[in-house]
Formats: structure tokens, C-alpha cells, sequence
């Protein structure tokens, strides 16, 4: 890998030259256009021998393995959990006047996909008597059918 970048930071670098002290007129523009067509040769050259059945190595400490960082995608889940959750007690303080905890899971995988929606309803905004079991219905059937998955409203 560091052999590749170093071809392309020196064919950058020629290229650069070249085209600086080309003439101009039409010797200049074929002068360019050889140094893009040289750039492009250098920076397409190691998935030619990837399409011809080789393979694209890439060096490195671990033996040329690229490997999954578990701690990383922990990490993205835990912020896209808080944001759908923002995003969700939001929604339905806008869409149905109730003030909710809402818990998101997130698979930790390259998916994010959500697991779980836990929502517990603190304030249902509306002063009648048993109008609250139609909220939380209502409330259900909405998180269903915008985020899918297992949802929960208590």
C-alpha cells in the first residue's frame, strides 16, 4: 500500500512539473493531456491485475487482513441509539402532544439495524379518562410503521 501511494504522489508531483513548464498552444494541451492520461494509468494500474484474477493486496501489521473493529461499531451504534432517540421524542411530542423516555438498540454490526424501541409515555397531554389507551396504541402502530422492528410502548 505505501508503494502505491508513493507512485501516485510521485506521478502527481511530474505531472505537476511537466505541465508547468509546457509550452502552450497545442503542444501544451497534448502535453497535459499525455500527463492526465499518465496520472490515470498510475492510479488504475493495481485493479488491472485485480481483474485479470489477482488480487488486490494491502500490507500492513496484520498480515495484509483487513479486520472489523468491534469497539468502533459499538461506538456508531451507541451515537445513532441517541439520535433516533431525540429524533423519536421529538416526533411524538409534535405528532401526538406526549412527552416520552424513549431507549433505542442498535444491532453493534455493520447493519445498525434497530433492535429495539422502548418507549415509556411520562405525560399523555390530555386531560379525559381512558383516552390514554388509544395513545399508546396509536403511538405503536406510528413507530411501527416509520422504524419497523420490535416496539414497545408502555
Amino acid at each position: 500500500m505505501q508503494t502505491y501511494i508513493l507512485s501516485i504522489v510521485g506521478a502527481v508531483l511530474i505531472s505537476a512539473v511537466v505541465t508547468m513548464i509546457a509550452p502552450g498552444g497545442k503542444m501544451g494541451k497534448f502535453v497535459k493531456g499525455a500527463m492526465k492520461l499518465f496520472l490515470l494509468v498510475v492510479l488504475v494500474a493495481p485493479f488491472v491485475s485485480f481483474f485479470r484474477g489477482g488480487k488486490i493486496s494491502v500490507e500492513g501489521g496484520n498480515g495484509g487482513e483487513i479486520k472489523e473493529d468491534p469497539a468502533y461499531f459499538m461506538q456508531c451504534a451507541e451515537l445513532m441509539e441517541r439520535a433516533d432517540e431525540e429524533e423519536i421524542a421529538t416526533a411524538l411530542m409534535e405528532e401526538f402532544g406526549v412527552a416520552a423516555a424513549v431507549e433505542v438498540v442498535r444491532a453493534p454490526d455493520a447493519t445498525f439495524a434497530r433492535e429495539k424501541i422502548s418507549v415509556k409515555i411520562s405525560d399523555f397531554g390530555i386531560s379525559g379518562q381512558g383516552e390514554h389507551k388509544d395513545i399508546t396504541d396509536r403511538v405503536q402502530a406510528y413507530l411501527s410503521g416509520k422504524y419497523g422492528g420490535n416496539v414497545e410502548v408502555s
